[in-house]
């Protein structure tokens, strides 16, 4: 095969790599964040139409006030 050592990545490739991996890390992290809220929502609106389907009339999240 090829007997000749490959050169050695300069370090303006190095650190143009290395911004990429950070990136590529930081919008993966936002995409699973995204995710998990998205999952969660979607689970608050199921058990709403739940309720609202067994025609309910306290579906709402109902806030007491403050006691005085």
């Amino acid at each position: 095969m090829n007997d000749h050592p490959s050169p050695a990545p300069s370090p303006d490739d190095e650190r143009a790599r290395n911004a990429a991996n950070i990136g590529a890390v930081v919008a993966v992290l936002i995409v699973l964040g995204l995710g998990y809220w998205l999952m969660g929502a979607l689970a608050q609106q199921s058990k709403t139409e739940d309720c609202l389907l067994a025609h309910r009339r306290n579906c709402g999240s109902v806030e007491a006030p403050p006691p005085s």
